[in-house]
């Protein structure tokens, strides 16, 4: 039977109410599809539908990372060209770990920002659709693309010129990438490339906008000082990630565009930078300050805020894989969001689910009727404490286009029962 009857639940739709909560109701599944979501007990024949018993426990929309290199396996620490000289099927079988990661932490969409090697995000991507492998739906990237001569020289595919630039984007899409990353800035970390520093031109980046539309895809970019931020927007970037040191200008850009264009912060990497969570790892303290970070998170929390002010669509990605940003710790990120730039839990969460269906062309990150049936059912409620989607113990099921991932519909309301016996 394809029909499936979400009931007892708390349903939490991010519908971008920002005075939501859960409130009770079923949701009917058919195949893949949302078909109805009910206040109170559906008005269906239980002989008709299979019913799971939720004994309330919360339903929200399967959750989007939009700034992943899913080719940094799950003990990656800071060592870009080790990775890039792994034989590739060692390689993909590390990526194959990521993923799953991401899927079972609740994220159903990741959106590509950029890999080591430059096929593995479309062939991951191909085996997920062909149930090959488990993980989320995917928007693959390639190589990250910038200046010859400038930020990762080595690691990253160089262009001089639109023509180069234009070549580039081209073969990327003719493999299949539909996420072509740009880095249109420096990156204090990297001695010689302060974040400030605006790489290509806007000749370079239109010719990059053009040729990925062409052929389906989009472009996103590294982009942190204000003058990188300008250019990608008046060139029709959609992704601007981080947007760490805005201007009066930048940050005009931004909100004229804010329909078209998405910003991607990445807070929390920055943060446990920071905050000193990189050391043992070889980031000491005088290479933090040396980059400027403490400077840049102070300007970037400001800058959060600011734009958030003006309605500029946020969409949560946090640069996970490190170490000090581990993997399966996705959610850390939408916590930034509450704890340093005073977004509300269900603003956070909104960037990890509303906003990322408009982005991807998709009718996902909401619970409600004709809209794709990838979900988190969820002992806690996150439009209150987003922090709960940390805490793997209290996430019963991930379910991706209908079908629930990490454990049968059976299990999901054997889980469901025990929490809610626990809690009374």
């Amino acid at each position: 039977m394809s029909r499936v009857l979400l009931a007892d639940a708390r349903v939490l739709s991010c519908s971008g109410d920002p005075a939501e909560r859960p409130v009770d109701g079923d949701v009917l599944l058919d195949g893949d599809t949302i078909v109805e979501v009910f206040r109170g007990r559906a008005p269906i024949d239980p002989a008709a539908v299979d019913v799971v018993d939720l004994a309330g426990a919360t339903v929200l929309p399967g959750l989007c990372d939009a700034h992943t290199h899913i080719s940094w396996p799950l003990d990656f620490v800071f060592d870009h060209p080790e990775i890039t000289a792994m034989s590739d099927d060692e390689h993909a079988l590390e990526v194959a770990g990521v993923v799953r990661t991401y899927l079972h932490a609740g994220y159903t969409l990741l959106v590509g920002a950029g890999a080591l090697k430059p096929r593995v995000d479309v062939l991951v991507q191909r085996a997920i659709d062909r149930g090959l492998v488990e993980g989320p739906r995917l928007v693959p990237s390639g190589e990250m693309i910038t200046q010859r001569g400038a930020i990762g020289a080595g690691n990253l595919r160089e262009v001089g010129d639109p023509e180069e630039m234009r070549r580039a984007v081209g073969e990327q899409v003719e493999l299949g990438v539909r996420s072509i990353k740009l880095m249109a800035s420096g990156d204090g970390i990297v001695p010689g490339h302060p974040s400030q520093v605006t790489y290509l031109d806007d000749a370079m980046v239109a010719a990059a906008v053009a040729e990925a539309a062409a052929g389906g895809a989009f472009v996103t970019a590294h982009a942190r000082g204000p003058e990188s931020v300008r250019m990608c927007v008046r060139n029709g970037v959609r992704i601007v990630h981080h947007a760490t040191y805005l201007d009066d200008e930048s940050i005009a850009a931004l909100t004229a565009d804010r329909d078209d264009v998405w910003v991607c912060p990445g807070l929390h990497y920055l943060r446990q930078m920071v905050e000193g969570r990189a050391e043992p790892f070889g980031i000491t303290p005088e290479r933090v300050e040396a980059a400027l970070y403490p400077e840049e998170l102070r300007a970037q929390v400001d800058g959060i805020r600011k734009l958030h002010g003006n309605g500029v669509r946020f969409v949560a990605g946090g640069d996970f894989g490190h170490q000090w940003t581990r993997h399966g710790t996705y959610a850390a990120e939408l916590v930034a969001y509450v704890e340093l730039a005073d977004l509300t839990p269900l603003e956070a969460l909104l960037t990890a689910t509303a906003n990322a269906g408009p982005l991807v062309g998709e009718r996902l990150g909401r619970v409600a009727p004709g809209y794709l049936a990838d979900l988190v059912v969820l002992d806690g409620d996150p439009a209150t404490d987003v922090s709960v989607l940390l805490d793997r113990d209290r996430i019963g099921a991930v379910v991706k286009g209908g079908r629930p991932v990490t454990a049968a519909w059976g299990g999901v309301e054997r889980w469901a029962r025990a929490r809610a016996q626990a809690a009374r």
